[in-house]
């Protein structure tokens, strides 16, 4: 499920670099496009990673102490 989620992101930032570059930099313009925006989705989803496992790390310590 994530991975279509990265993937999505990787073409639209493509092809917004493609769009957005001069006529002589397109792929130039394409490649740096894929990247940023590859980057950004995996930052972002790494960062709800990290949310749900310190949800969990908090859970688990709570059942430990209390449980």
């Amino acid at each position: 499920m994530w991975i279509w989620i990265i993937i999505t992101a990787i073409i639209i930032g493509a092809i917004w670099g493609t769009m957005s570059s001069r006529d002589g930099e397109r792929s130039a313009g394409a490649f740096s496009g894929a990247i940023a925006s590859g980057m950004g989705c995996g930052y972002i989803l790494f960062q709800i990673f990290l949310l749900g496992a310190g949800i969990i790390f908090i859970l688990w310590l709570f059942n430990s102490l209390f449980g």
